[in-house]
């Protein structure tokens, strides 16, 4: 499991609707933003490519997402 905190940066005043989205989404968990062009989340996918597909799709499916940032990324490991 790869754990990634991110930031998403949409368009001005898009805050409340791309929010909205993004918590339909399984695997994501808004964290805060600053009310007006950022989202903090924190985003957890099966592989690191899980991880970079999903951002991907972020980014080519929601006109009012402008980008995502990485701010840390992790791997849980193991306990077997």
């Amino acid at each position: 499991m790869v754990i990634a905190g991110i930031l998403i940066e949409t368009v001005h005043g898009a805050v409340a609707r791309v929010a909205s989205r993004l918590l339909a989404l399984p695997g994501v968990s808004l964290q805060g933003g600053d009310g007006q062009r950022r989202i903090a989340a924190v985003v957890q996918a099966a592989s690191g490519a899980a991880l970079e597909e999903l951002t991907q799709r972020l980014l080519a499916g929601d006109e009012e997402i402008l980008g995502v940032f990485p701010t840390f990324v992790g791997a849980e490991e193991d306990s077997a």
